[in-house]
């Protein structure tokens, strides 16, 4: 909300100062338009922000490929240490017993 008021107000005054028509040609292609300037720089906008977005997000891969392989590879070594810790405890309940002591408590 702190942030869209001001873009809006400012998209709005933008909008109202250039009110003028151009004429949009797209060489060699037999299409012609006429819009307000206001629209076609707010649609060009919207354009490089979506070509931004999908750049970023294609240049991003590497990093998100890192964090899925990380999280997987973290979820195996707790899986591991949970294994670990219930062999500590059997050990140390079969050398309590061995001794004939209690066994120690549990890690």
């Amino acid at each position: 909300m702190i942030v869209t008021v001001p873009i809006t107000v400012l998209v709005v005054l933008f909008a109202v100062s250039n009110l003028d028509e151009v004429t949009l040609r797209l060489r060699p292609f037999p299409f012609e338009m006429t819009m307000p300037i206001w629209a076609l720089t707010l649609i060009e906008l919207f354009v490089g922000f979506i070509l931004g977005a999908i750049v970023t997000w294609i240049g991003d891969r590497k990093r998100r490929r890192d964090a899925r392989l990380a999280v997987r590879r973290a979820g195996e070594l707790e899986q591991a240490l949970s294994t670990a810790r219930r062999q500590i405890v059997d050990l140390e309940k079969k050398l309590g017993e061995l001794r004939g002591q209690t066994p120690l408590p549990a890690v």
